[in-house]
């Protein structure tokens, strides 16, 4: 079966979900293609769903499921929406757009084949809203991939941080991913001037990039070596000893990461004190001296931070991606099935 999988456009070494699956998919013998849809990649994204022969447009929100969807329709092909974050991730837009986009989102998951929720809050109110068939498949990790990391990715790695002289004996603070505000950067790299016994080390990219060069730039505790492939991120983390996830979400994909690769995890207050204890995740609000704190804490207090460890530890093995790649096959061979049906019924004898 191919499918077209349509995503917002990330950077090329940004960990996200939809490549952990169609790994999975891809040894099950599907083709996969994904295709960015943001800006003017969705002139690539359409031209790739027009002359590609693919069984089923996949979109994932924002962009992928807005577009996806009328490209579903245009070409008769059957429709999966997935939705790895919640609609309130874009309530920053005004107060008629985003009811705008909020009413376009449900109205094309209600006319998708398929609809998977990550967030249990956004599956809940699916279902409130009428989608009865929704399904919900939480985001996960390779618990042995970042736990057990290969040993080319750890010697590879330390060789890039040595270069950018870190001090790998000292205590080590790291965060993965995208450079965003919504990520609360700017307070993490304040917090190196609170904390200077502490090393920060970034890796990724985003659009707060050139600050955090900046600031490694400026700074005798904040590195920056850039982006790497994903391949890598097992090896950073191993040399890590604390890693920080502010995104306000119930499902970072990092928190996963960081707890299979047994580092205590500083998260903020909201979304995630729902669903964790504080027994599970070290709750810190976003701020330079509270960030500093926790880090103090967990540096003097070497049982507190064996307990966090082992708590993410258990977090991430609570799901992994061979198990939610199951859930997406039958998806995908349901409504590949059921529309191939139906169209077979519809056609003319």
């Amino acid at each position: 079966m191919r499918i077209l999988w349509l995503r917002p456009s990330k950077g090329d070494n940004i960990s996200v979900r939809r490549e952990r699956i169609a790994e999975e998919l891809e040894a099950a013998g599907y083709e996969i293609d994904i295709q960015d849809a943001s800006g003017l990649d969705a002139l690539r994204a359409v031209r790739r769903a027009i002359t590609g022969e693919y069984d089923v447009i996949a979109g994932n929100v924002r962009i992928g499921l807005y577009i996806g969807y009328p490209l579903s329709k245009l070409l008769g092909k059957p429709f999966l929406g997935d939705v790895s974050d919640p609609i309130s991730d874009i309530d920053y837009l005004s107060g008629p757009l985003f009811r705008f986009f909020e009413w376009y989102e449900w109205q094309v998951l209600r006319r998708a084949d398929a609809t998977v929720f990550v967030y249990e809050s956004s599956h809940e109110e699916a279902m409130e809203r009428g989608i009865e068939e929704a399904a919900r498949l939480p985001n996960a990790v390779n618990y042995e991939f970042f736990a057990e990391p290969d040993e080319d990715a750890v010697r590879e790695s330390r060789q890039v941080l040595e270069r950018e002289g870190v001090t790998l004996d000292g205590p080590v603070a790291i965060y993965i991913g995208v450079f965003s505000s919504r990520y609360e950067i700017e307070e993490i790299l304040a917090t190196a001037d609170a904390a200077p016994g502490w090393e920060f080390l970034f890796v990724g990219e985003g659009e707060l990039e050139d600050q955090v060069r900046r600031a490694a730039d400026t700074h005798e505790n904040v590195y920056y070596p850039g982006a790497f492939e994903y391949e890598l991120m097992p090896g950073f983390l191993a040399h890590a000893d604390v890693g920080f996830c502010f995104k306000d979400g119930e499902q970072p994909l990092k928190l996963k990461e960081y707890g299979a690769a047994g580092l205590p995890i500083i998260v903020r207050p909201g979304n995630l004190s729902k669903w964790y204890g504080s027994d599970e995740l070290l709750f810190v609000e976003p701020e330079p001296d509270a960030i500093a704190d926790a880090l103090s804490r967990l540096e003097d207090d070497e049982e507190l931070r064996e307990s966090y460890a082992n708590a993410g530890e258990s977090i991430a093995r609570r799901w992994s991606w061979a198990e939610i790649a199951d859930g997406y096959d039958e998806l995908f061979s349901d409504i590949s099935r059921r529309y191939g049906g139906s169209r077979a019924h519809d056609a003319p004898h």
